[in-house]
């Protein structure tokens, strides 16, 4: 006859359960761990680093003393289409203003046109801008670094520092709640 782990011995009760190694069952409450779980991710600095000259770290005031720029009414939209919220404006920095402070350390002249960006949120979810996007193109005037939305804070909902990029055509797809990171890379030229 199969032995059933999870019953009962005769007698015991609901709590009694013992492991398969002989130990208590150690009762876990669902609603704390969801409440834990859901804490949200937030970010109180932003770290630039990689193919730079100096590492640079921009904290909330830090952000504050560059140049600002408004985004205008925008709406967040998905992959899908769909429009995620829609704002009236964000204000933050430009991403380009970051990368100049902390100066692009590039060994040949002409690296730039290897060099790109990761931009990483506390979360984990990165996503990347190319040297040529952020300095050649639109793209570069609307990839900003942002700490307020619609006149206020980023709430920790929101990540507190975020990045977003106005110019893409899908606006939630490059967006990082709770940015930690700024790495600078440079493409191997000689994996082509």
């Amino acid at each position: 006859m199969p032995i059933d782990p999870m019953r009962l011995p005769s007698g015991a009760s609901p709590d009694s359960r013992l492991a398969a190694n002989g130990a208590p069952l150690t009762l876990v409450n669902p609603a704390r761990e969801t409440r834990e779980s859901a804490l949200p991710f937030v970010s109180r600095e932003v770290v630039v680093s990689g193919c730079v000259n100096r590492r640079h770290s921009f904290d909330l005031c830090a952000l504050m003393r560059l140049p600002t720029q408004l985004t205008g009414p925008l709406d967040v939209v998905c992959l899908s289409g769909r429009k995620v919220r829609s704002a009236s404006d964000y204000k933050g920095v430009r991403l380009t203003a970051l990368l100049d402070v902390a100066r692009l350390r590039l060994p040949q002249a002409r690296d730039f046109t290897r060099a790109f960006v990761l931009a990483q949120g506390a979360d984990g979810y990165t996503v990347m801008f190319s040297w040529h996007e952020l300095y050649n193109t639109p793209v570069g005037v609307g990839a900003l670094v942002v700490y307020e939305r619609d006149g206020l804070p980023l709430g920790e909902d929101e990540g507190g520092i975020g990045l977003i990029s106005t110019c893409d055509l899908r606006v939630a797809l490059r967006q990082v709640r709770a940015l930690k990171r700024l790495t600078v890379h440079l493409a191997d030229s000689h994996a082509l």
